[in-house]
């Protein structure tokens, strides 16, 4: 039986309240909204169609197969709008999904552990709307499912169900199904300490084992089962009614400076980064698509230092493309739009959530006029900040300027003015955030090389 969805294939409708949300989050920091991206999402359509058609429709849903794809690209040039992007895609199919950052402190690959952790704790259910809270946490969609099923069909159906699809399913570790199979029972019987006990194990946490042996569960989360645990939620997935797992993994850093000899962290993690693609390969994660956001200094500077993980993903690597769908790299730098038409594209999307939000519209003149002298402004001159991020903050800062001071198209020393205001507000941001940086790669510190003295990105 599959779990109640209400998704479709057409963008969620655009509330006002909603696209207050977009400009405010969007006009604060220049980062894209967790909720409604299709509406301000331009130039990575083809991608997109890819995605969904070749991987999610074609290999997840019919064929149950995974795959593993690395997205490219440098510092504010759309990583995370692009997985958030894929992520609505996967919603509208109902597949489970998992956005997770890579970071030292939480949630590093040397650690399997904890990647687990952080897949069971974000992994999600498609939203219904905005004004909806989320369905987020594996023990919270897994007692959904067990409520659900109880009032659909009745406590005796329900349990024959959870004995047949998940008692016998397929799974890699059989502490996890046992878990997985008690909490649904403990939760359909309320049976609260026992279900209590049961969710902190499948979060990953540190549940006494002796705790866990009332369960009959003889195993506690480690690292050295992490993996294997993750394995065992992405099989369990479909077997709970669901069409499928994406993984959505993302860099928490900007920088990358690696040694030019293989580090000790470093190597484990590319270790950790292969297993999962060799997963793929061979199928042990089944109706599961992995997304995982890089900078270029990736294929530039550590593939060639791993060459076991440089044959999984090939030499030389190749981009995905429609004569090239198999292709393991998506780059965020190669758009179906060259830069001006990709900022007019946006500027306009915003102007048009801007009208939603605050049934805000001025005359077509001053739209254009404005975002076309902005548009030349930010790509024609030099910026030492991304200019999307850039443009995105400035547009959304005018849009406001236009609403509350009144309607007209400003001079070009005037929008010059505003993107030099607006770039060394980013300047100082990016400071201080560098300040307290520190240099990782697949969440792990790292020493600067001290035969480099920048990062790609910053050359």
């Amino acid at each position: 039986m599959t779990p109640k969805s209400s998704t479709t294939d057409a963008p969620g409708e655009l509330t006002p309240r909603l696209a207050r949300k977009i400009l405010n989050q969007m006009g604060e920091n220049g980062k894209p909204p967790e909720l409604g991206v299709s509406h301000v999402n331009v130039g990575n359509e083809t991608y997109l169609h890819l995605i969904e058609k070749v991987y999610i429709e074609d290999l997840v849903q019919k064929a149950d197969g995974s795959s593993f794809k690395l997205v490219q690209g440098t510092y504010g040039a759309g990583k995370t709008h692009f997985l958030f992007c894929v992520r609505d895609l996967a919603w509208h199919r109902n597949l489970l999904s998992a956005f997770v950052t890579i970071s030292p402190k939480e949630c590093a690959l040397t650690k399997p552990l904890t990647v687990y952790q952080a897949v069971a704790r974000t992994i999600e259910l498609a939203r219904q709307s905005e004004d909806d809270d989320p369905v987020r946490g594996l023990d919270d969609i897994l007692r959904l499912r067990a409520e659900q099923t109880l009032a659909q069909d009745g406590r005796d159906q329900a349990r024959r169900w959870i004995d047949a699809s998940l008692g016998r399913a397929p799974i890699d570790r059989h502490s996890f199904r046992q878990a997985l199979v008690r909490y649904l029972h403990a939760v359909m019987e309320g049976a609260e300490d026992a279900s209590r006990r049961l969710a902190a194990w499948l979060r990953g946490e540190a549940v006494p084992l002796e705790e866990a042996k009332l369960d009959g569960v003889y195993e506690a989360p480690s690292n050295e089962n992490g993996f294997a645990m993750l394995r065992s939620l992405v099989q369990a997935a479909h077997r709970l009614g669901y069409a499928g797992s994406l993984l959505l993994f993302d860099e928490g850093e900007r920088r990358l400076s690696l040694e030019a000899t293989r580090s000790r962290s470093t190597s484990d993690a590319i270790d950790q980064l292969r297993e999962l693609v060799d997963l793929c390969g061979r199928s042990e994660l089944p109706r599961t698509l992995i997304l995982y956001a890089v900078t270029p200094a990736f294929t530039q500077e550590i593939l060639p230092v791993y060459p076991a993980l440089q044959q999984r993903l090939g030499s030389p690597i190749q981009y995905l493309s429609p004569h090239n769908p198999k292709a393991p790299l998506i780059d965020l730098e190669a758009l179906d739009l060259d830069p001006p038409r990709l900022l007019e594209a946006v500027g306009e999307r915003l102007a048009h959530v801007a009208r939603v939000a605050y049934d805000f519209a001025p005359p077509k003149r001053v739209v254009t006029g404005n975002l076309q002298k902005l548009v030349s402004t930010v790509t024609e001159e030099q910026l030492e900040v991304s200019h999307r991020r850039l443009f995105v903050k400035t547009w959304i800062r005018l849009l406001d300027d236009l609403r509350i001071g009144g309607l007209r198209v400003l001079a070009p020393d005037e929008i010059e003015g505003l993107v030099r205001d607006e770039q060394m507000h980013l300047l100082v941001e990016d400071e201080a955030e560098r300040s307290n940086e520190r240099l990782t790669f697949f969440g792990n510190p790292l020493k600067p090389s001290r035969t480099r003295g920048k990062t790609s990105e910053e050359k």
